[in-house]
C-alpha cells in the first residue's frame, strides 16, 4: 500500500509539474491536429492508467480488510485494476511509435527533446 501511495503522488506531482511548469508537450506548433490530438490522448492515457492501476490497487486493498465493501466494490476494483493493467502496455507501445515516427519520418526533433540528445 506504501508503493502504491507513494508512485500516485509521485505520478500526480510529475503531471502537475508537466502540465503547469514545463508544458504538456513538445510538439511544434505546426504539427497536424490529429498528432496533437493523439500526443494529448496517450499521454494523458499513460498518467490515468498509472494512477488507475495505484488507486484501484489500493481499493481493493481496502475492498479484502473492509468487509462491508466486498462484493461490488472489490469487483469493480479489480475490473478497473486488470483493464488499466491491460492499457498500459498498449499506450507505451503507441508512445515509442511515435517517438520513433517523429525521429525518422518527421525528424521534427521531438524524440530529442523528449531525451535532451541533439538531433544527427
Amino acid at each position: 500500500m506504501i508503493f502504491a501511495s507513494v508512485l500516485g503522488l509521485l505520478f500526480a506531482a510529475r503531471l502537475f509539474w508537466t502540465k503547469c511548469v514545463v508544458g504538456a508537450t513538445r510538439l511544434p506548433v505546426e504539427a497536424p491536429k490529429w498528432e496533437q490530438l493523439a500526443s494529448r490522448f496517450v499521454h494523458m492515457g499513460l498518467y490515468a492508467s498509472v494512477l488507475g492501476i495505484a488507486l484501484s490497487g489500493l481499493g481493493i486493498a481496502w475492498g479484502y480488510v473492509t468487509p462491508v465493501l466486498s462484493g461490488f466494490f472489490l469487483s469493480g476494483m479489480i475490473c478497473i485494476h486488470e483493464a488499466t493493467l491491460a492499457l498500459m502496455p498498449l499506450l507505451l507501445l503507441t508512445h515509442i511509435a511515435g517517438a520513433l515516427w517523429h525521429k525518422f519520418v518527421r525528424r521534427d526533433g521531438v524524440m530529442e527533446s523528449m531525451t535532451g540528445r541533439i538531433a544527427i
